[in-house]
């Protein structure tokens, strides 16, 4: 399964609505929408779900408005996951994506600020879509990998609306809570195929 390297840096030459990615990033006086991490520990994974879906109502999988949304908000992922399963790879895993924001590990882990520590993989989908067949096989994948990286019995795996939902907001780190990847998100598949995996491997 191929990955596409797309990073969100200012040398990007893919083309969003008559410019590129490097230009729109170059524009906001920013060289890339990624940062060093402090360690280098991973030990998590996020995941989220990510649409057009409020620019482009008519076309919200438009991968396009997707990369425009990443650059104008200055926000970024490691993976984005088209909806026929194509993966691309925004930032370097070895460095510290924009995609938590303010939030906390559920307990007892407790720990706060999970970009430090985590990887991000976006989906594409809206709260009503679901998810497709091909998304979930390329998930797998990607986690498949960042399991062979990182150890599988290190890695723990979360949705945004877990550690930026209603408790994070009860507990001040942020004004409104995140739903994705929502109660649409198949976690009893996701887990299971990766557990398959894991014992053939």
């Amino acid at each position: 399964m191929n990955v596409r390297d797309c990073f969100l840096d200012d040398e990007n030459v893919f083309q969003v609505g008559g410019t590129t990615i490097g230009a729109m990033i170059a524009s906001a006086g920013k060289r890339r929408l990624w940062e060093p991490r402090n360690d280098g520990r991973v030990d998590v994974a996020v995941i989220h779900y990510i649409s057009a879906v409020n620019v482009a109502p008519n076309d919200p999988y438009n991968i396009s408005r997707i990369f425009k949304i990443f650059c104008d908000y200055a926000v970024s992922s490691h993976y984005l996951i088209s909806r026929d399963g194509e993966i691309f790879r925004l930032v370097p895993e070895e460095c510290k994506a924009w995609h938590a924001g303010a939030s906390i590990m559920p307990e007892p882990d407790n720990r706060n600020g999970v970009n430090e520590f985590s990887i991000g993989i976006e989906l594409v989908a809206t709260d009503v879509s679901g998810f497709t067949a091909a998304q979930y096989d390329s998930l797998n994948h990607i986690c498949a990998g960042i399991e062979a990286r990182y150890g599988a019995n290190n890695m723990k795996y979360v949705g945004h609306d877990q550690i930026a939902g209603e408790r994070a907001v009860a507990l001040g780190l942020r004004k409104e809570p995140k739903t994705d990847p929502g109660p649409l998100f198949d976690w009893d598949r996701f887990t299971e195929r990766l557990r398959r995996r894991r014992d053939f491997a």
